[in-house]
């Protein structure tokens, strides 16, 4: 794994949590907004991406809330990026889940057949339903959004996947989805990522998805839910070991900028990604702008 595009694949993630609503909690249309660090400089050096497209998605499975669509269910969970220079270079980075009714989505741990390629097993219904609702509009799409963001992409795109938390969990459906119906290059990168699927569906995955990276703390407790004998992890394992200034408490540990330290430590530009105040153990200054 290249762990600087590791870092850059957190960063794309970092400015949709940081950006997906306004000061007053309004849900944020993203289309056309540069895509900058919280330092306000680009998030790969000497590249400026913007935000080509919005994605979004129902925050709450229908079959638990069937009319929520309808009542302000839908949230920015996402971009499609592009490089200004090269229309060619792709970014798709899905957000963590922010929101309580994100979280009851993620808490379902049931099985259903993943219905975007047949025969590829079962996968988690709240991550799966989800991501079936994901759209370009802030309300449902009558296509499938595969279809709809192929149509945006040229013959010669070089496309990125990535998301943290159970934004890696829809970036690993998005992914399966992609690899099985185009033929443009794909690397995907998750942090953070739950168990998606059953036995079948990481099977399928491994022999279709090219080359994915997941990214995963030992000490986190998310990348071992749900259980495991039923569910099944996909891609590269590249296991992160945090040191002793990173408070042990499981949301530092799941923290998309305690990742950001722990992989920027492994090149030696940890200086550059600090561990979030609050999860620093006593002591030890440092600051980073939040971004879970």
């Amino acid at each position: 794994m290249n762990v600087q595009n590791a870092i850059n694949a957190c960063l794309f993630v970092q400015f949709v949590a940081n950006n997906w609503k306004d000061n007053n909690g309004i849900n944020r249309d993203l289309d056309n907004l540069p895509v900058l660090d919280p330092t306000g400089a680009p998030v790969v050096a000497g590249k400026q991406f913007t935000v080509f497209k919005t994605i979004y998605a129902c925050d709450l499975a229908t079959d638990i809330h069937p009319t929520r669509p309808g009542d302000d269910g839908w949230r920015t969970m996402g971009i499609v990026a592009r490089n200004a220079a090269d229309a060619n270079e792709v970014v798709i980075a899905i957000r963590g889940t922010l929101t309580i009714w994100e979280w009851l989505q993620d808490a379902k741990f049931l099985f259903k057949p993943y219905p975007n390629l047949p025969g590829s097993g079962l996968t988690e219904d709240g991550f799966t339903d989800m991501y079936q609702s994901f759209s370009f509009k802030n309300a449902p799409n009558g296509n499938p959004f595969l279809q709809d963001l192929l149509a945006l992409l040229g013959p010669g795109s070089n496309v990125t996947i990535t998301g943290h938390s159970l934004g890696a969990a829809l970036a690993t459906l998005m992914a399966l989805d992609f690899a099985a119906h185009s033929r443009l290059p794909l690397t995907t990168f998750t942090i953070a990522s739950p168990r998606v699927g059953d036995l079948t569906f990481s099977r399928v995955f491994d022999n279709i998805v090219p080359a994915c990276f997941r990214v995963a703390n030992r000490l986190d407790v998310v990348p071992k839910t749900p259980p495991p004998l039923l569910y099944f992890h996909v891609g590269d394992e590249s296991e992160l070991v945090p040191g002793s200034n990173l408070k042990f408490d499981l949301g530092c540990e799941h923290h998309l900028t305690s990742y950001l330290n722990m992989l920027s430590k492994t090149i030696g530009t940890q200086a550059s990604y600090p561990i979030q105040a609050d999860c620093l153990q006593q002591g030890l200054p440092a600051h980073n702008p939040s971004a879970h």
